[in-house]
């Protein structure tokens, strides 16, 4: 039976369609710094504390995409309103409701999307917001509890708690993008409950940390969803904070983990890195130096065994940075620096 995955977003349009895509000011100077710090060890807080505590922190996100009306969910990341969401939620440019946990209502506007990653910043009005905490990815284990906070099938039923375990790390998810397909890759699986409407909602920690933005899960099967990691946002989210905007730099190659290379043949014998299928002419990684062929083994010291990898290093710079990379090109190891020009 072919399985098929479900953005968690709500769509009234859409209900019987086989995919559901979620619907739900400009920046000003920034206030604040990122709240990423972990916690104190202080005595353990209870399960229905750090609910109560962080609801506030947790928005039903209405909005209107392709004339279509739907619900997703985000959480507040800045006490000067910056929220984290879905790309397929709210894509940039687009007038937003949120709706709070205590029912009252804001308009807030999308400032900056990636429909390659799926996320989405929106920001409201005003300040004293209450954030949650953004952990990393790099500190869950397989098995630990998880909770998720979202607003599953409409407004009926915002603010929706379930919970349960982190089931496994690094899932690479193929999934339905603009008509075609794209890759999706080392998400959280987890088995906690998530129902169209939870789509930009956090998933977090014990600890109450956000450890991952909810995006998809698979419907035909019970128990597998699957969250972003917090890691990609949160150099993000540093750069509206320090420059009230973000301009999404881009490399200007295009590329291929050692798994799906040598899928194609594209390099047998490659077991690491990342291949370079082609790059854009004029573009930054070409005017670098970077050729067809070559295998990116690292970016800023970062190791690269997976497209996230790249990311992870790329989306802490600006456009205008260099992003040194070291390649291996005829068996030699070399560096190039490419001069990141701004994304398309």
């Amino acid at each position: 039976m072919k399985k098929v995955l479900r953005w968690t977003g709500l769509l009234a349009a859409l209900c019987a369609s086989a995919v559901l895509f979620a619907c739900a000011p400009q920046p000003g100077a920034p206030q604040n710094t990122p709240v990423i710090e972990r916690q104190s060890s202080v005595a353990p807080e209870s399960l229905a504390d750090m609910v109560e505590r962080l609801s506030p922190s947790v928005v039903g996100v209405a909005s209107v995409q392709d004339g279509r009306q739907g619900i997703g969910s985000g959480v507040i990341v800045s006490e000067d309103g910056y929220i984290l969401t879905n790309h397929h939620v709210a894509s940039q440019g687009s007038e937003v409701a949120l709706i709070f946990s205590d029912g009252s209502r804001e308009s807030a506007r999308a400032v900056w999307s990636s429909a390659a990653l799926d996320l989405a910043i929106l920001k409201a009005e005003g300040s004293g917001y209450t954030a949650a905490k953004m952990g990393s990815v790099e500190e869950v284990r397989v098995g630990e509890e998880v909770v998720a906070i979202g607003t599953p099938l409409a407004l009926q039923f915002q603010h929706t708690v379930t919970g349960g375990i982190v089931s496994a790390l690094n899932r690479t998810l193929q999934v339905p993008s603009q008509g075609s397909s794209a890759f999706m890759e080392q998400l959280i699986q987890t088995d906690v409950a998530i129902n169209p409407g939870n789509s930009g909602g956090p998933l977090l920690n014990a600890r109450g940390e956000v450890i991952g933005i909810v995006t998809v899960r698979v419907e035909e099967a019970a128990g597998i969803g699957f969250a972003i990691p917090i890691d990609i946002a949160r150099p993000i989210v540093r750069h509206f904070l320090e420059d009230g905007q973000y301009v999404t730099p881009q490399l200007g190659a295009y590329l291929f983990d050692s798994e799906i290379a040598r899928y194609y043949d594209a390099a047998s014998s490659m077991t690491t890195g990342l291949y370079v299928i082609d790059v854009e002419p004029a573009g930054a990684a070409q005017r670098a130096g970077l050729r067809t062929g070559d295998i990116i083994l690292s970016a800023d010291g970062r190791t690269c065994d997976s497209l996230l990898d790249l990311r992870y290093a790329l989306l802490t710079h600006k456009v205008g940075q260099q992003l040194e990379l070291t390649v291996v090109r005829d068996g030699q190891t070399r560096t190039v620096a490419p001069v990141l020009t701004a994304s398309r």
